[in-house]
């Protein structure tokens, strides 16, 4: 047994030496460093992007074939094609042989210019070495082309050679490590980290620690900012103070604001997905420790954070977020200052006098606290006449608490079209579309507008509104409240998403509005490149295949229990 115990403990205290040893550039880095950004797999990343379908595809269009033969971009592949030759493997193997334990760069904040050391960390040394003189010998000869009277001179700090290329260029090779740093003072405290442990890294910060774990398994690449630093500034002291105060600024981003009061840290990750990458900003902000305030923007009785994303038939763009206005007008004391406070009951006194049997904050508190908004492509023509930009037919969903709140809006909208008529001079109609009223407003076509309208932009609309179950609609044209009604009955109340705000663009609905309307494109491609009517015409075909050949972007913001989160994910496929 005893024996037993003594080939177990070996085995532990080899196993843990050898796992301090796996290099990292991060433990190159010296601990001042407030900003880190980490690539853990640098190769998979460039491949993952050359290999997909859409990188592939964006190379047939001229603009990006005109970048691609530039001058720079042109020499950029030539160095690359010259190091494979010269260093005997093709560029995947060279990228995992130089940089495939990572590449870091650290910056600490707080000084102009801002320190900052790039980290390299290979996995051959021999070619990491060949690379490094190659890349040397290529700056003397850029140097000697371009006749500049930067110097390049070689010394050395703990024994170790450094080369200096003007005033803010040092690099070092040591070991495995390829090191470039923007100072003199950045580079001596990077060797002195990097040659005597004692001195510890970066990685001895607790928060970059806990910032790691928040990033998760697998990431393609992290960052980490010491948000704790930032925040000692007179500026972002005087940033909070505001945005606390100002009940615009607490409207628009007073969940995030509040989440960035309560971090020490902000961490950021790139992941790649199933068919595309994920970038996510994570603060470590605890749901539950939430300014009460901010339920305007964070449902915190357990209830979805929004409603789902609704996604038609040639859906362009589709959004849906909370905002509570019904707490806000509840909580106004609380919320505004005492300035604010004051503007906001005058103009809600003012907009009373003209609202038909109810008041602006009555209003309020019977909407509900779910909004959309989605512009899709839907294909009908409203008017003989066109007008002259696209635009696609877009509509407002808004949710509601009262059951009276459906009767009140009907008669404030239909009222508000009413007088609207004076001006615009459009003409009220009613239809029924799967048992839904449809109140919908058309322009006069015959008439001359009261006011200017050069490009008849108002011949892409007839704005329409329509109540389903317990939500309102306000579209552009009858067509996309069409559109909604069947999406909105099938779609059951307790549905929803953990995101307080989420967006998204598709590429798809993007390519059949531009099939439609193609006029506009082909006129764009005329005029911005310079090519006739048949070669534009080959050029939009191209581009609505190309888009649909890719799935879109979606951006949100969630509150999860135990951080803060925005996310854009990109869907390539």
């Amino acid at each position: 047994m005893r024996w037993l115990l003594t080939v177990s403990c070996c085995i532990l205290f080899t196993s843990t030496m050898l796992a301090n040893e796996v290099p990292d550039p991060l433990r190159k880095i010296p601990k001042e460093a407030d900003i880190i950004i980490k690539i853990e797999q640098p190769r998979k990343f460039l491949e993952s992007v050359r290999q997909n379908e859409a990188y592939a595809g964006v190379q047939q269009f001229p603009i990006v074939k005109e970048y691609l033969n530039s001058t720079q971009v042109r020499r950029f592949f030539q160095l690359v094609s010259f190091l494979e030759k010269e260093l005997g493997s093709p560029w995947p193997e060279l990228v995992e042989k130089i940089a495939g334990h990572g590449i870091a760069i650290g910056v600490a904040i707080g000084k102009e210019p801002a320190p900052t050391v790039f980290v390299m960390e290979g996995t051959d040394h021999d070619t990491i070495a060949k690379a490094y003189k190659l890349f040397h010998a290529a700056i003397r000869e850029e140097n000697e082309r371009a006749e500049t009277k930067q110097k390049i001179e070689t010394g050395k700090y703990l024994d170790i050679e450094v080369t200096q290329v003007g005033k803010e260029f040092f690099s070092v090779q040591y070991g495995t490590a390829t090191i470039i740093a923007n100072s003199e003072a950045a580079m001596k405290k990077t060797l002195e980290v990097a040659t005597r442990k004692e001195l510890g890294n970066v990685m001895d910060h607790k928060s970059l620690k806990n910032a790691r774990k928040l990033v998760g398994e697998n990431p393609i690449a992290w960052g980490w900012l010491n948000f704790a630093k930032v925040k000692e500034s007179q500026q972002s002291k005087d940033f909070f103070a505001t945005t606390k105060k100002d009940i615009f600024q607490t409207m628009i981003f007073g969940g995030t604001a509040d989440a960035a009061r309560r971090a020490d840290f902000v961490s950021g990750v790139l992941h790649q997905t199933h068919n595309g990458y994920s970038f996510s900003i994570r603060l470590p902000a605890k749901r539950a420790q939430i300014d009460p305030n901010m339920a305007i923007h964070v449902p915190l009785n357990g209830e979805p954070g929004s409603r789902p994303l609704l996604q038609p038939k040639g859906v362009v763009y589709s959004q849906s977020l909370y905002l509570d206005l019904g707490f806000l007008w509840k909580e106004r004391k609380k919320i505004f200052n005492e300035q604010n406070l004051k503007d906001f009951e005058k103009g809600i006194n003012d907009i009373n006098k003209v609202l038909p049997n109810t008041t602006f904050g009555e209003l309020l508190e019977m909407s509900g606290p779910y909004h959309r908004i989605v512009a899709a492509h839907t294909g009908e023509k409203l008017y003989t006449k066109e007008p002259g930009q696209l635009i696609p037919p877009s509509a407002y969903i808004g949710s509601s608490r009262d059951p009276q709140y459906t009767e009140k809006m009907d008669a404030l909208l239909r009222a508000g079209g009413f007088l609207a008529a004076f001006q615009t001079g459009w003409k009220m109609e009613e239809t029924t579309h799967d048992d839904v009223k449809l109140v919908t407003y058309r322009f006069n076509e015959k008439s001359e507008p009261k006011y200017s309208d050069p490009e008849n932009l108002r011949f892409a609309a007839a704005p329409t509104f329509a109540f389903v179950n317990d939500s309102l609609i306000v579209g552009s044209t009858p067509g996309i409240v069409k559109l909604l009604i069947p999406e909105l009955k099938k779609e059951s109340k307790s549905i929803g998403s953990p995101e307080v705000w989420q967006a998204s663009g598709y590429a798809s609905g993007a390519a059949d509005l531009i099939d439609f309307f193609p006029e506009q494109t082909i006129t764009q491609l005329i005029l911005s490149q310079g090519i006739g009517l048949a070669e534009a015409k080959a050029e939009t075909k191209k581009l609505t295949s190309w888009l649909r050949t890719l799935g879109g972007a979606t951006l949100s913001i969630e509150h999860a229990p135990e951080m803060y989160e925005f996310k854009f994910n990109v869907r390539l496929k």
